[in-house]
């Protein structure tokens, strides 16, 4: 019965989790997920994919025992291993699918090769142990089948694909690590260290021993066969000496590189690093060492999930994920749950119908009767089998995932309104650019231009900066007047303006950072044209349906509005009274007008019309702390 019930909730969350792929899938991850740009990885990454590698790394450990370093007595437990980590392996590859902005672009690393990267090895690494892994279990699955060549040929190549997938496995599992070296200012102290790749290989050995461990209770307990206590203690006894070689490694790592104090500059960290250590190394190895433990499925069991749940909270420290901010939408938890079941439920019908342990099983669980075995009444219909109960299961978690899914979720995201604010006067520098003919602005040094010793000294410049964001662009305001004609030229650029105003400002407009705003306000239109009376004034085809596109245009009354000879061209009529995002609009007026420049002056070079001639390449994408950056315009 304890099996017909782990497998129903497994149906269950693998029910939820569909209805979550397939909004995932059809609306992005915008509509499905909490990533951000500041948080583009979250728990996919950092528990599905970084711990779900670590913790799938039993296979080539138990693998190198038996079949390298001819440790025998853990045979029985190596095609399990292998099950494990080849399930393992292929829940990070479905994780990654649901990860990456455009899934079906996840084998472009096999045709595009970029050598230089981190990634582009892992990727590569996975992918080829997922393939040697499948050789490995391979033999399992061909014994019930006719084709013995092939086993005979497989099981002749077993240690040569063991030597490979340790040396895939070596390789990938620190590389990892060597990702976020490239990193050290997304890390904290804590957790950043030159020896990432090496700390990232050792705690995948000590959590591949666990998770063997764990799968051992967990398959005893189901299957109700003889728990494996007699490979338990020198099991422990290895993941003792391994997480102890993982602390060591970690606090003399933090001495020598004198990063200790770091543990009292943030309680936040302190507290996690604590935790992470505590559950993930000091428990395990004191349960781990303690022969009655190594004797006791529950206790080996406690220790195992112990330093599972410890070392996965490492894996997300690395990542940042818990001091950013950061909670997992429900719908992301779903997509894991759901891996994690259709995992478990492939592991249990390899169990059940091929020949995973060695050893017949002392005794398993029978399928239910016809009565329910809790009020003993009978059942018939849908009841009648074991698969439509898991049917039954499926369907009901599907409907709870419609039932709990967030409209946006359904009808796609919903993009927040990120209002805008107008630009600021502030003091700026204009200094040469080596090789062009235009000049950079920059903000002046702390002391003044004086005090830098800058021939150019200061101006006025407007700091153009809608959503105060710190990605400024310093512009010249005054010069870009004088270089298009004096004051005649503003029109070039404010080509709509407010009632009363000269030049308006593009603030009050485009008030939105990305969206579009309307700059038409119909209550008050009604009001001044006397009600209903004055809808004949817009609306000449009373035949016609009253709507924007059938209203005549706006300059048709407010002629004094339009900047004649203007560099923006009227709007469409559908699109009257419809102002774009702040920055397509800055964007789409200063770009154009500089590479119509750049094509009359070549000598302003290649990049007048690129990012770096507006936006300050030195300055970063965020202000730094106790100080804005300074902003940059090539004009």
């Amino acid at each position: 019965m304890r099996l017909h019930l782990v497998k129903m909730f497994l149906w269950a969350c693998l029910g939820v989790a569909a209805v979550v792929i397939v909004a995932r899938l059809l609306l992005g991850l915008g509509a499905t997920t909490a990533l951000t740009d500041a948080t583009p990885w979250g728990l996919w990454i950092g528990f599905d994919v970084l711990g779900g590698v670590a913790l799938a790394a039993g296979g080539f450990v138990i693998a190198a025992s038996v079949h390298i370093f001819h440790l025998e007595r853990y045979r029985p437990i190596l095609r399990p291993a292998i099950l494990t980590a080849f399930l393992g392996y292929i829940a990070v590859a479905v994780s990654l699918v649901f990860d990456i902005g455009v899934p079906w672009n996840i084998w472009r690393p096999m045709l595009f090769w970029q050598p230089n990267s981190a990634l582009f090895e892992v990727a590569w690494c996975v992918m080829l142990y997922l393939s040697v892994l499948a050789l490995e279990f391979s033999p399992v699955v061909l014994e019930r089948t006719p084709f013995t060549k092939v086993l005979a040929l497989l099981k002749k190549v077993t240690i040569p694909l063991v030597i490979l997938g340790v040396m895939l496995s070596t390789l990938h599992q620190s590389s990892l690590g060597t990702l976020f070296v490239l990193m050290p200012a997304r890390l904290h102290p804590l957790w950043y260290s030159p020896l990432l790749p090496i700390l990232f290989l050792v705690s995948a050995v000590g959590l591949g021993l666990c998770t063997v461990m764990i799968e051992s209770a967990v398959t005893s307990w189901l299957f109700r066969k003889k728990p494996e206590t007699h490979l338990f203690s020198g099991l422990a006894r290895a993941a003792a000496w391994v997480l102890g070689s993982y602390a060591a490694l970690r606090i003399g790592d933090l001495a020598v590189r004198g990063a200790l104090g770091s543990l009292f500059s943030d309680p936040r960290e302190s507290v996690l690093f604590v935790l992470e250590m505590g559950t993930g190394a000091v428990l395990p190895i004191a349960l781990f060492v303690l022969p009655r433990t190594q004797n006791s499925p529950a206790g080996i069991l406690l220790a195992s999930v112990s330093a599972v749940l410890g070392f996965v909270l490492n894996r997300l420290n690395v990542c940042g994920l818990l001091t950013t901010g950061y909670v997992p939408a429900w719908t992301e938890v779903a997509i894991t749950l759901g891996v994690l079941a259709g995992a478990a439920l492939a592991f249990l019908f390899f169990a059940e119908h091929f020949s995973v342990y060695e050893s017949p099983r002392a005794g398993s669980d029978s399928p239910w009767p016809e009565g329910d075995p809790v009020t003993g009444v009978r059942l018939g219909g849908i009841w009648a089998g074991p698969e439509r109960r898991h049917s039954l299961a499926f369907a009901a978690g599907a409907a709870l995932a419609f039932a709990l899914i967030p409209g946006n979720v359904l009808s796609g995201a919903s993009p927040s309104r990120t209002p805008v604010r107008g630009p600021r006067v502030v003091d700026a520098i204009s200094s040469p650019v080596e090789g062009v003919t235009f000049r950079r602005l920059s903000a002046p040094p702390p002391g003044g231009a004086a005090a830098a010793g800058l021939a150019d000294g200061r101006l006025h410049a407007l700091s153009i900066d809608g959503n105060r964001d710190g990605r400024r662009v310093l512009f010249d305001h005054a010069g870009h007047q004088k270089r298009a004609g004096g004051s005649a030229s503003c029109r070039l650029c404010h080509h709509a303006n407010e009632p009363g105003a000269l030049a308006t400002t593009c603030a009050e407009c485009h008030a939105d950072m990305y969206l579009a705003s309307d700059t038409f306000s119909h209550p008050s239109h009604v009001r001044k044209t006397g009600g209903t009376k004055g809808c004949a004034g817009c609306h000449k085809d009373p035949g016609a349906p009253k709507t924007r596109e059938s209203a005549a245009s706006c300059l048709d009354c407010h002629k004094e509005f339009a900047s004649q000879g203007s560099r923006i061209p009227p709007p469409v009529k559908r699109f009257a009274g419809m102002a774009p995002g702040y920055k397509s609009a800055m964007h789409g007026l200063c770009i154009s007008c500089h590479k119509e420049a750049q094509q009359k002056t070549p000598a302003l070079g290649a990049a007048f019309s690129q990012c770096r001639s507006c936006h300050d390449p030195k300055a970063g994408e965020r202000p730094s702390p106790g100080g804005a950056p300074s902003g940059a315009a090539g004009k």
